[in-house]
This record gives structure tokens, sequence and C-alpha cells, in this order.
């Protein structure tokens, strides 16, 4: 007895803790320790220091020469040191274009992060809908197989007393190995649901963390009027204003190439003589290849732009059907669930031992009747999570 009391204090004390999460939580940890966040914030620092630079165009570049010359007549040879400070004090159109192209690729990665939180939030309340569906699944699929097992075994008693046959036996074998089976795959996806939070949270895969459940109060609310929403969307969703200052940025290029006379105006000061330089290319042969390229660029991003608007437009006007349809599936979750309910109470108030398979058949349907009714939520939480993400909103404030 003081043996086992001993290990049971022992496993108790190396016992690992267990962490509870909620959705809040693992953005909060995801905003610190995602990879693709802190690669996107790196890169954004480094093109404001890019943008501040092509501003401070005239910043000075300070050269140094030296020549050994030997002259034959003098039989002497030479040694002549220079040093040289060159500032750019402006050039033609390409400075200012150098200027607005920084620009463009600062706020360019800017909406690449901004649309990188919006995609962490959807991504958190998927996950954490298919982790809450996935354990409710199990429970499902735990009690279907207990079912299956007990009739199995009933089975292989029966016919060891010559009152079954193999036929029998094997059939019903077959069904408990189904149920075990599909038990097996329910716990699989639900822990490989948790070790993706884990992955996106940066949380260690060794750590054990259960999650809490999505808040689903009023899913079946209309958010926002579909038509306003559209209108958001075509004037804020991150992949339409992205692939305009792609669009811009052609623009700006073609300016630059277009304008071959480009005059450039430097100071140069030196150790043997100073002044000021102006200096200009007259005739480029390639431009019009350069132009031509930049425009085929240019009318790519064009259409790449149309086919995002034309998704969206598909996509939000067929929202208010899918919202229907989802709202008549909650209605009919909900009034399955109640059936189900009230049917596991008829058949507890009528259990005798006779029973028990019916009881354990109506116990299961109430289990999958508060899963459906969870996936009925769940996908109405997800429907708004989407449109809300498509329209430069964050997905959380369907939780909200």
């Amino acid at each position: 007895m003081i043996f086992l009391a001993f290990l049971l204090f022992f496993g108790m004390s190396f016992s690992q803790e267990i962490i509870t999460l909620d959705y809040k939580k693992v953005y909060e940890l995801a905003l610190k320790n995602n990879k693709e966040l802190q690669r996107l914030r790196h890169q954004i620092n480094a093109l404001e220091i890019d943008y501040q630079l092509a501003q401070k165009y005239y910043l000075p570049i300070v050269y140094a020469g030296a020549s050994l010359l030997y002259d034959f007549d003098k039989k002497d040879t030479k040694l002549d040191a220079n040093l040289t400070v060159v500032s750019t004090l402006y050039e033609f159109q390409r400075t200012k274009s150098r200027i607005e192209l920084s620009k463009i690729r600062r706020d360019t990665a800017q909406l690449m992060l901004k649309q990188l939180h919006i995609d962490l939030q959807l991504r958190i309340i998927r996950l954490f809908a298919e982790a809450q569906l996935y354990k409710k699944l199990s429970e499902v699929k735990r009690e279907e197989m207990a079912i299956a097992y007990v009739r199995f075994d009933r089975a292989r008693e029966k016919k060891e007393l010559g009152l079954a046959t193999d036929h029998e036996v094997f059939r019903l074998e077959s069904v408990y190995r189904e149920k075990r089976s599909e038990l097996f795959y329910a716990q699989h996806m639900y822990n490989h649901t948790l070790l993706q939070i884990k992955e996106l949270a940066g949380i260690p895969y060794e750590t054990i963390i259960q999650v809490e459940d999505l808040p689903t109060r009023e899913v079946d609310r209309l958010i926002k009027p579909f038509p306003e929403l559209l209108k958001e969307a075509l004037e804020k969703n991150t992949s339409l204003r992205i692939k305009d200052l792609e669009v811009k940025s052609y623009e700006e290029d073609i300016k630059v190439v277009r304008q071959v006379i480009s005059p450039r105006l430097s100071l140069r000061i030196s150790t043997d003589k100073s002044g000021l330089e102006l200096s200009t290319p007259i005739y480029d042969a390639g431009r019009q290849y350069k132009v031509d390229y930049l425009a085929s660029l240019k009318r790519s991003a064009q259409s790449e732009r149309e086919g995002i608007e034309a998704s969206l437009r598909l996509m939000f006007f067929s929202a208010p059907y899918e919202w229907e349809y989802l709202r008549a599936k909650l209605t009919e979750a909900i009034a399955k669930d109640r059936f189900a309910e009230e049917n596991l109470t008829l058949r507890r108030s009528e259990y005798e031992l006779e029973l028990a398979f019916d009881l354990g058949y109506v116990m299961a349907e109430k289990s999958e009747a508060e899963r459906q009714l969870m996936e009925a939520r769940y996908k109405l939480i997800l429907l708004w999570a989407k449109l809300l993400s498509l329209a430069g909103r964050e997905p959380f404030e369907v939780l909200e």
C-alpha cells in the first residue's frame, strides 16, 4: 500500500500541466511567435529604410583614386592621388519615380502584413471549430463503438452456446471494427488539429493543451447587409489594393523608361577641381522593348485584378443564399437535438436490462444531434468570418 501511494505521489509530481487556450490567447501567441509574421516585419523595416534612402537621394558618395604614371622622357615616376565627393542634386523624372516606387514596395508589404493578420484570425477560427467538432465526433464514435462491441461480444457468447452462426459473429465484428477505425480517425484528426494550433502559436509540440469553445451567441444574425459588405470589399479588400499598387508600380516604371532625356544635375568636389555637372542620355535603342514588356506586365496585373473582383462579386452575390441555407440547417439541427433530448429522457424512464441496446443507440443519437448542432453554428460563424476577411475586416468581429 505504501509503495502504491509512493507511485501515485511520484506520478502526480511529474505530471505535465494542461494549458487551456481561447482563440484570443492563440492569436496573441501567434503575433509573437509566427515566423511568417516575423519575416514580413523585417521586410517592412527594410523597405522603410529603402524609402528613407530614396527620399535622401542627395546624400554624397565619396570616391578615392590614385594613379602611378611613368614618364619615359624624364625617366621619372609620378604618383597622383585624388579624393572626390559626388552628390546627385536632381535627376529629372527618375528621382520622383524612384521615391514613388520605393513607397509602393513599402505599402505593399504593409498590406501583406495586414492580410496575414486577417488570415491568422480566420485560420484560428477554423482550427478551433474543427478541434471541437472532432472532439465531439470522437465522443459519438466512442459510444457507437461501445454498442457495436457489446453486440459482437454477445454474439460470440451465443455462438459458444450454439445460438448464433459464424455469419452473424463475423458481421457484427466487422461493424465493431469499422466503428473502432472511425473512432481512431476522429481522435487522430482532433490531435492533428491541436498540433496545428500549437504550430500556429509557436507552442512546443510536447505541451499538452486544450482549447475552449468558440462563442456561438446569435450566430444566425445578419451582421451587415450583403450589398454594403460587398461595397466595402471592393474598396478595402487587401488583394485588390495590392494589385492596384502593382499596376501603379508598372506605370511608374513605364514613365521612367519613356523619358529617355532625363538630365542629371550633380555636385562634384575633388582635390583638383570642383563644380556642377549636368549629363543626360539622349538615345536608348531598347526603349520600346522595355515599354512593351512593362505594358504587358501591367495588363497582366489588371487582368488578375479583374479576376479577383469578379470572384468577390460571385462570393457576395451567392452569400445570401448560403446564409439562408445554413440558417435552415441550424433550425433543423435545433429541432433534431430537441427531439434527441426528449427521446433520451423517455428511454431512460423506460430503461430495463433488455433495452440496454436501445438506450445506447439513443445516447449515441443524442451525441450526434449535439455534434450536428455544433457544426451548424460553426458553419455560420465561418461564413461571416470569411466575408468579413474579404472586406478587409477582422474575422474575430463575428465572435464579439
